[in-house]
């Protein structure tokens, strides 16, 4: 490389310095302060000190930290990121993870801090989310309980920073395979020589939850419960609910929906050895939409109950209209009908009875039949006319 000022070529370098400069004119080439050597000098006490200052990796400047001076000098983005890089190590450390995962969330955690994500939040929660997002991505058995169990955090809140900032960042992360913690929860559980049956039949109950759509928008932890709890009956292993809960961290009613629906489905009726030889090729639907339409069965049902009870009650009340009605209807064809009223008990019923027979106007079209000399010929009744009809039928008040 020549000189840019002159020309020349002789250009010399001073590695003390961290400099190159031309022979010729003097003109310095390259200039680097930053060196790999360490250097001592003398104070004036006589005491030896190191020149320089130590530079880490990511580090924009050295500290200007030493004797007669205050601060370290470093930027608040330098001593954040230190920070969070000494968290994720501990983190890592607590987990036996190895050094690749806590790289990749330090970078993370850079990204993050770019978006001006951490503004507002708490720089531990951020940095619990990082380390996970890698574990997901890595297919770890770690779950963010683990994670709210060392830190003493709220899970809740670790598990809204982690959604958040996977959305920030646009990851698309795996969905979590439940049979990744059944080895983990099985060595807990202390099966002995029988552990990697057990493992086997888990992970077998495990698919067949999922082909029977048990498994799709459930939380890991409850299938690989129900899984490891029946696999250990199967093996002749008594283990308890209670001791399945404080393995598994779930609640004592999420196991038993798991346990209840895995038993609706054709699988749970077969036998140890069945279930172990035999492949069902039917599917159940999925538990919350059995759900939905026996809900829907029963309000059916329901409704249409209600609405016979209505029915009946008016049809009940129609045929006690009815009996009202005949009861209150005298038959008028026969005017010389004759009612025998002897076998009536009811002495009140008999003398009402006996003076509706009595009125006078029941006897008018017999009356009025009499006086006119009226005939029964039906062939004659052509000449009688409206007004003779009414004054046949209806008495002089009416």
């Amino acid at each position: 490389m020549g000189c840019s000022h002159c020309g020349g070529n002789e250009i010399e370098y001073d590695s003390a310095a961290g400099m190159s400069y031309c022979t010729g004119c003097g003109q310095v080439q390259e200039e680097n302060t930053i060196v790999a050597e360490v250097t001592f000098g003398e104070a004036a006490s006589g005491a030896a000190i190191v020149q320089g200052s130590y530079v880490r990796a990511g580090q924009t400047r050295a500290n200007m930290g030493g004797p007669g001076r205050h601060g370290t000098g470093q930027e608040s983005r330098e001593i954040t990121l230190f920070n969070s890089r000494r968290r994720i190590q501990r983190l890592a450390t607590a987990l036996n993870l190895s050094e690749h995962y806590v790289d990749s969330a330090q970078r993370y955690f850079t990204l993050a801090l770019n978006l001006n994500f951490t503004r507002g939040r708490r720089s531990v929660y951020i940095s619990t989310a990082c380390l996970y997002i890698v574990c997901r991505q890595e297919n770890g058995s770690q779950m963010l309980i683990d994670f709210s169990d060392i830190l003493q955090v709220s899970l809740f809140k670790l598990g809204a920073t982690f959604v958040k900032l996977a959305r920030l960042l646009n990851l698309q992360l795996p969905l979590v395979d439940p049979s990744l913690y059944i080895s983990r929860f099985a060595s807990m559980l202390e099966f002995g020589d029988k552990t990697q049956q057990v493992c086997i039949d888990a992970n077998r109950i495990v698919a067949r939850m999922e082909r029977d759509w048990i498994r799709i928008g459930r939380r890991p932890a409850g299938i690989c419960g129900a899984g490891l709890l029946i696999a250990a009956r199967m093996n002749n292993f008594r283990r308890t609910q209670r001791e399945i809960i404080r393995v598994v961290k779930i609640a004592d009613g999420t196991l038993r929906r798991r346990l209840e629906e895995f038993r609706n489905t054709p699988s749970g009726s077969l036998t140890v050895s069945d279930f172990r030889s035999l492949r069902l090729e039917q599917r159940e639907d999925p538990p919350s939409f059995t759900r939905n339409r026996e809900k829907a069965r029963k309000a059916l049902a329901e409704q249409r109950n209600q609405s016979e009870g209505v029915h009946a009650r008016i049809l009940k009340r129609l045929r006690a209209d009815d009996d009202e009605e005949y009861e209150d209807t005298v038959d008028e064809d026969d005017e010389d009908a004759e009612i025998d009223i002897e076998n009536v008990d009811d002495n009140s019923f008999k003398n009402e009875l006996s003076r509706y027979l009595a009125d006078a106007s029941l006897n008018l079209v017999s009356l009025n039949t009499v006086k006119d000399e009226f005939s029964a010929d039906v062939s004659t009744w052509s000449d009688i006319d409206d007004d003779e009809v009414a004054n046949i039928m209806l008495n002089d008040e009416e």
